[in-house]
């Protein structure tokens, strides 16, 4: 039986899918990275010295640069889950 020849353009679109939904989820951890730091930032304001905060802001920039996107998406986890637990210790909802 004859193989089915499929056009140029599907099968490159078929190529480009993963690529885009790659792009989307970078997207996302980057989005969600920039609400942590300004969260972060924010809390910092306030004045009051916090080692959840300052844990937060190494797991965002320091170990940021080197993680794979795998990896950023625990750092992710990490920094918010402090972030939280900053908020829960002097009072705010978080």
């Amino acid at each position: 039986m004859p193989t089915r020849k499929v056009s140029v353009s599907v099968a490159t679109d078929a190529r480009r899918a993963p690529q885009r939904t790659a792009r989307t989820r970078e997207a996302g951890i980057l989005a969600r990275r920039d609400r942590l730091v300004a969260e972060v930032a924010l809390l910092r304001r306030r004045g009051e010295p916090s080692k959840f905060i300052d844990n937060a802001e190494q797991l965002l920039t320091r170990w940021w640069s080197r993680a794979s996107w795998n990896a950023r998406e625990e750092l992710l986890k990490s920094a918010d889950w402090l972030v939280r637990l900053e908020k829960r210790r002097s009072g705010q909802a978080p």
